[in-house]
């Protein structure tokens, strides 16, 4: 196992009858905590702040779509219950399987932060800036969706090219860069690999900053509300603490439980309470604004498309 991959955050508390139990027992406590409390915003985004209801029917456009952070909030999810199990296990005796969930976790914290990327781009795309108009559906809703069901390979080829632009092809490319050294790491154990890793993985999250600049200080009318924007911007601070591996905050953070229950890198982890909050009351802020346009959207193109002849 390469040197990063062992355990160093410190063991708070100590001495007590839960460490028999978890090992290290607040940061278990603390990622289980995350996991539950993402599957929990997941499901409620995903049955309350992800379509509309039109005459009975689900309807879903790009304006109102948020399925990337269903995917970014359920990715977070399973990252902390990977880091729940690993950080709860024997330490002594469980170092294959440790060394499992590390590479787990990490390759899930390089997901979560491609997903952010794609969510954060989707927002800039469709409802930040001028291009809002631009990309506005213009076949009727209902009818787009039940063509979608039935389209071939390559009217899928073509949505596949117009809805997939070069920076979502480069936020890919680190990832998947990321996943190459990570696993050249694990195996070769050098340290030329090691500092490439770092640097894939902090440079997968500069475009996360990037978009939350363009969104937050956008000169668009059209674009988030000020309120919204204040949202985005203090969930983005808070996910700071995701820039950075867990061993490295572990490695240069002081060492011991300064809260007696609590270690400095316990607290860094907190902050993801705070984010994931943070980037909820914005999305769903973002909902109820274009939710409105989204409805009279629909009904006018059904209007404008329904045949009075039938009757």
């Amino acid at each position: 196992m390469g040197e990063f991959l062992k355990i160093n955050v410190p063991e708070c508390p100590s001495g007590l009858k839960i460490n028999e139990y978890f090992s290290y027992p607040s940061i278990s406590l603390i990622f289980a905590c995350l996991a539950l409390s993402c599957f929990i915003f997941a499901i409620i985004i995903a049955f309350k702040y992800n379509s509309v209801d039109v005459f009975n029917k689900k309807i879903r456009t790009q304006t109102i779509s948020n399925t990337l952070w269903i995917v970014y909030y359920l990715a977070l999810g399973l990252r902390g219950a990977s880091n729940t199990i690993r950080y709860a296990m024997d330490k002594t005796q469980e170092q294959q399987v440790e060394e499992v969930f590390f590479i787990a976790s990490l390759t899930l914290h390089g997901f979560t932060a491609l997903a952010l990327s794609l969510a954060l781009n989707h927002q800039r795309r469709y409802r930040s800036t001028s291009q809002q108009n631009t990309h506005r559906e213009h076949e009727p809703l209902l009818l787009q969706q039940i063509q979608q069901e039935n389209r071939h390979s390559s009217k899928f080829t073509a949505t596949l090219k117009k809805h997939i632009t070069p920076l979502e092809i480069f936020f890919l490319i680190c990832f998947v860069c990321f996943l190459v050294f990570l696993y050249l790491e694990v195996d070769k154990e050098d340290t030329t690999f090691y500092y490439v890793l770092l640097g894939f993985f902090i440079l997968q999250h500069i475009p996360i900053i990037v978009l939350v600049f363009i969104i937050a200080f956008s000169l668009s009318r059209e674009g988030p509300t000020k309120k919204s924007r204040a949202f985005l911007i203090l969930g983005a601070i808070f996910n700071l603490s995701n820039y950075l591996p867990l061993f490295v905050w572990a490695k240069y953070l002081p060492g011991g439980c300064p809260m007696y229950i609590f270690s400095y890198v316990d607290l860094i982890q907190i902050f993801d309470f705070a984010s994931l909050l943070f980037f909820f009351l914005f999305l769903r802020s973002e909902y109820v604004r274009n939710q409105e346009e989204c409805i009279w959207t629909a009904v006018s193109q059904i209007q404008d498309t329904f045949d009075f002849r039938l009757f």
